[in-house]
């Protein structure tokens, strides 16, 4: 399974970013990507909506594209429907995380309280929840 950032890009304003930087025009050392393939980058502090690109590598996929396409509106638009499947991504992967997590607690109810075999709780109680505390809180009084 490939590990996924649970960061999204802002689509709006990384094309603008990528629009800019390829209007501006790219450094003739510019290392794009031959395979058009775009990631995430996360940001440092994993802020919502923080999280870009390789800005160099989609402006110089964006110039490329653009030389076939008259007014460059089909370029952007590929870039943006790019933008738009990464954030897709991330939303399905913890889409996928989040169905787990239920059904995990599902199990555990059903292991705890409905299943017939084994230990059986007979009811929920506050020494017996539903589903046990995942992270504790250590409390002192002092």
């Amino acid at each position: 399974m490939l590990a996924a950032y649970v960061v999204k890009v802002d689509v709006e304003r990384t094309l603008a970013d990528i629009v800019e930087l390829s209007s501006v025009g790219l450094d003739g050392d510019t290392d794009a990507t031959p395979t058009g393939i775009l990631t995430v980058q996360p940001d440092c502090k994993y802020r919502r909506l923080a999280a870009t690109v390789d800005l160099r590598a989609a402006a110089s996929m964006l110039n490329d594209s653009a030389e076939n396409d008259m007014n460059g509106r089909e370029s952007v638009d590929d870039i943006y429907s790019k933008l738009q499947n990464l954030n897709a991504v991330v939303e399905a992967a913890v889409q996928h995380h989040l169905k787990i997590a239920v059904n995990n607690i599902m199990h555990n109810v059903w292991q705890r309280f409905v299943n017939i075999i084994g230990e059986r709780a007979h009811a929920v109680t506050c020494s017996q929840p539903l589903m046990n505390r995942y992270f504790f809180i250590c409390l002192y009084d002092n």
